[in-house]
């Protein structure tokens, strides 16, 4: 009789748990699209590590430049400075602006050589007042959001800030620096002298008795003889060309030499245009206030343009793409003025251009462009940029949507990693769950997954 044989053992006498809904020949094939995360915390924890992993990647050349927009446009205003001054040297374009006569000359050929061309009547002249409109209203229509690039805490307050020490800078240096403005102090300093023609129906004998100092423009003698051709002009205290109107009552030795001057009523600080015309610097080392004014417009807006900039170009490359269904007024007074402002930052380049070209000598164009980085330099010494966004501190998830660790969790109690995975987010290190998004989702995937392993038991 044969002895009943021992029933067979298992070589494993553990019980085989098979997890739902996971992929066990595939794990070194899964790709992101295989992983389709149904709360919206998972959806924003996917977006966080797409973004995560993107910043690995190489970035493209607009998004270099993007991220470093400060030495970007230094170079740029640079190079397009030093070509103008480069080609006005080769082809003999420049004219001194600081010799007087210069006013009286006929118009030039080249249409941006003339003072009256349309970019210079409209923009130029009034160029901090255009940088300033275009760049308050980018300002207040900028979303205050966490999230936003590079702004920091009190990002509006920090950006108001730069705004108003530019502009500073700016009346310093037209205006007012303990009287009158720093260009004029420099050319008084320097040897300039103000001056103003001598109208022509006066008479030069009483002329040269009341100012000894007639001088013409170009001549190296400073007096003049009645029969010496060219302009005359009368020199004055260097008052008249930094702010003080020139009128019968301020300076009646001039209008002495006008007849009838004494019908000629200073009601107005522009009264004197009617006798004479304005009064201008000569000679003297005149800094180029287009090469300073335009060179600190360029720096400035394009600090305030550089987080606009920086979504374009990660726009542009295809490699984050952010969904914005908001068309409000808002929205659109942004959209619309960082556009405009893009293209006001691409005229004062050219501007630039056309300054090197055409105005000023070689080192006072210069010593304006330097004066502008310098101060561009100094007000990002003064207010420097918040850091930058990194894997550490991601610009697309919002950090108010989160909850914290709850006090058992600090105290050592248990965590569900899986659940964190789903829906929490990365915080220093360590994953905490929303229970507030994942609970239900979690109770129906447990109970499924209890029944399952429940049958294969049975």
């Amino acid at each position: 009789m044969a002895s009943p044989q021992p029933p067979s053992t298992p070589k494993s006498t553990r019980p085989t748990i098979t997890t739902p809904h996971r992929r066990t020949n595939s794990a070194s094939h899964a790709s992101p699209i295989d992983f389709k995360p149904k709360s919206s915390a998972a959806r924003r924890m996917s977006m966080t590590a797409t973004s995560q992993s993107a910043s690995l990647t190489p970035q493209t050349f607009w998004e270099r430049a993007t991220e470093n927009e400060q030495l970007v446009l230094a170079g740029l205003v640079t190079s397009l400075m030093l070509c103008g001054i480069l080609y006005s040297l080769v082809q003999s374009t420049s004219l001194d602006t600081s010799e007087i006569h210069h006013h009286s000359l006929p118009h030039r050929a080249a249409y941006f050589a003339r003072k009256s061309n349309i970019l210079n009547v409209v923009f130029v002249k009034r160029a901090w007042g255009w940088t300033s409109l275009l760049y308050l209203v980018h300002l207040f229509a900028s979303s205050s959001s966490p999230s936003s690039i590079r702004s920091g805490p009190g990002g509006k307050a920090r950006k108001l800030g730069i705004w108003i020490l530019a502009t500073v800078a700016w009346l310093l240096f037209t205006s007012w620096f303990f009287g009158a403005g720093l260009g004029d102090r420099i050319i008084a300093l320097t040897g300039g002298n103000c001056a103003v023609p001598l109208p022509k129906d006066a008479d030069l004998k009483a002329a040269r008795d009341i100012f000894p100092t007639l001088f013409t423009a170009g001549e190296s003698s400073r007096t003049v003889t009645q029969n010496q051709a060219g302009k005359i002009y009368v020199p004055l205290p260097h008052q008249f060309c930094s702010g003080t109107p020139l009128t019968v009552n301020t300076f009646p030795q001039l209008f002495s030499l006008i007849p009838a001057y004494a019908n000629l009523k200073a009601t107005s600080n522009h009264e004197s245009l009617q006798a004479l015309p304005r009064p201008r610097w000569h000679r003297g080392f005149d800094i180029s206030g287009h090469a300073f004014l335009l060179t600190l417009s360029v720096m400035v807006l394009g600090r305030e343009l550089a987080e606009t900039w920086r979504s374009w170009a990660a726009t542009s490359s295809r490699r984050r793409r952010v969904a914005t269904n908001n068309d409000s007024t808002i929205s659109l007074i942004r959209r619309w003025s960082s556009i405009v402002a893009s293209g006001l930052v691409g005229i004062w380049c050219w501007m630039i251009l056309m300054t090197g070209i055409y105005f000023h000598n070689p080192p006072e164009k210069l010593s304006g462009l330097v004066l502008g980085l310098s101060t561009a330099y100094l007000i990002n010494v003064l207010i420097p940029p918040s850091s930058s966004p990194s894997p550490f501190n991601p610009i697309l998830t919002p950090n108010a949507a989160f909850s914290r660790p709850s006090a058992a969790l600090r105290s050592g109690g248990s965590f569900d990693e899986n659940a964190a995975r789903r829906g929490a987010v990365v915080d220093d290190g360590v994953i905490y769950e929303d229970p507030s998004e994942s609970s239900g989702e979690d109770e129906a995937k447990k109970a499924r997954s209890r029944n399952d392993v429940r049958e294969k038991v049975e």
